[in-house]
């Protein structure tokens, strides 16, 4: 963004309006009409002392204030002056100080105002003295400064406008390509979890002239679930949790990995010795069915690991329903640590 020191724009208001009240105090020292003069001159200062203290858009009452200031000053400053014999330098003072009240409104983000009282100055001059007035008292080259000046800040603003819009396209292009690569890496390391678990038994299915045996196909059922896994599981698989998931799915029990997304807010250096909880709590099951899943990310639970075995007391009934079919061996649930 850009942005000028305050210091610098209340410092050129101010060498502006020195300069103002300097002139006018040598003209007020001429005894040509100094009352009217110094009245004006109260005024000004009471105007720019108004705009100055602060930064940002005046307030209404500020703004009506300056106006009201900016009109009276070409009233009553070009009492005593010849509109044919005199011109800017012989006491025309005022027309630095309507420019400098201009220059502050517009500052202050009044540029309706700033030009309403601009466009007062003009009329008056040329309803007061006809255009030549209006060329050697100097009101035209102001209000050409003036516009260049505003126009340089115009440009300055949209200027600054199209930079801020590059930057967010910019900003957005960067994060679209930041996903592309981490999906790609994703993506990769995936394929290359895929091959090192399927290499073996791939290898064995080239190799079989005879066909599969039934301890091949049930190895690839086991080698399927476990690449499921690398996609469903995420991160609640580490070596350790991978050993145990497969040596109970190679003695038939069914195991279930589901990340939801619960801890994805976790560092690896917190989620890793909850996972090595998980693993030491499969060691040794004999459930039937496994099921490990993460919590609701708004929950004071990140991992749930619930094992259940076929009640043979039910199983022996004839009970159908499944849940009372089924006994819970083991219900770990993991606190959600409180991350600093």
């Amino acid at each position: 963004m850009i942005v000028v020191p305050r210091w610098f724009s209340a410092g050129i208001a101010s060498a502006i309006a020195a300069y103002t009240a300097a002139f006018a105090i040598i003209w007020i020292a001429t005894g040509r009409s100094p009352l009217t003069n110094l009245i004006a001159l109260g005024f000004f200062g009471l105007a720019f002392g108004l705009c100055i203290v602060r930064t940002g858009r005046a307030s209404l009452p500020t703004t009506m204030i300056v106006v009201a200031a900016g009109i009276v000053l070409p009233v009553l400053g070009a009492v005593g002056l010849d509109p044919v014999r005199d011109s800017y330098s012989s006491g025309a003072w005022y027309v630095s100080g309507v420019s400098c009240l201009v220059v502050l409104l517009l500052w202050r983000r009044r540029g309706t105002a700033a030009w309403i009282l601009m466009g007062f100055l003009l009329v008056h001059t040329f309803a007061w003295g006809g255009f030549d007035t209006m060329n050697g008292f100097g009101v035209i080259a102001a209000t050409l400064l003036i516009a260049i000046m505003a126009a340089g800040g115009w440009a300055v603003a949209r200027t600054e406008h199209h930079l801020a819009s590059f930057s967010e396209a910019e900003r957005e292009a960067l994060e679209w390509e930041a996903a592309k690569d981490a999906y790609h890496a994703e993506r990769q390391v995936r394929l290359a979890t895929t091959a090192r678990l399927a290499s073996g038994m791939l290898r064995r299915i080239a190799a079989a002239e005879d066909g599969l045996t039934d301890e091949d196909r049930f190895e690839c059922r086991v080698l399927e679930q476990t690449i499921r896994d690398e996609i469903r599981g995420r991160r609640l698989l580490n070596d350790a949790v991978r050993e145990q998931v497969v040596a109970h799915r190679r003695r038939g029990a069914l195991v279930q990995v589901n990340d939801d997304g619960g801890v994805d807010d976790l560092p690896a250096s917190v989620l890793e010795p909850m996972l090595a909880q998980v693993a030491a709590a499969l060691e040794g099951l004999s459930s039937d069915r496994i099921i490990i899943r993460t919590a609701p990310r708004d929950s004071d639970k990140a991992v749930t690991v619930v094992a259940m075995s076929s009640d043979p007391v039910a199983a022996a009934l004839g009970v159908d329903d499944d849940d009372d079919e089924e006994q819970v061996d083991l219900w770990l649930e993991l606190e959600r640590p409180v991350l600093a």
